[in-house]
């Protein structure tokens, strides 16, 4: 069973983690299956995200991947299923 110790260290090393990204380039993955990628500018306690430089990438049935943008976005946090450095 996980104790209130257990999940505090689980946050600071989110939090850390996050922090530790800010400038770099990601990945970030939406529920509704789009992948962004570019450069993580901000982030706030409800996962909001500004990416600069950023690409959105999507499956589409005849043409394969498409990619299309190379602008800055911003991404509601309760979209993200995911942050991965690039």
């Amino acid at each position: 069973m996980s104790t209130v110790a257990d999940k505090s260290e689980a946050v600071s090393a989110s939090t850390q983690f996050l922090s530790d990204i800010i400038g770099k380039p990601v990945y970030v993955k939406l529920h509704s299956g789009m992948l962004y990628t570019g450069t993580l500018e901000s982030i706030d306690g409800f996962m909001n995200i500004a990416l600069s430089s950023a690409t959105e990438h999507y499956e589409n049935k005849d043409n394969g991947l498409i990619n299309t943008y190379n602008s800055d976005v911003f991404l509601r946090g309760t979209q993200v299923m995911y942050i991965s450095e690039v």
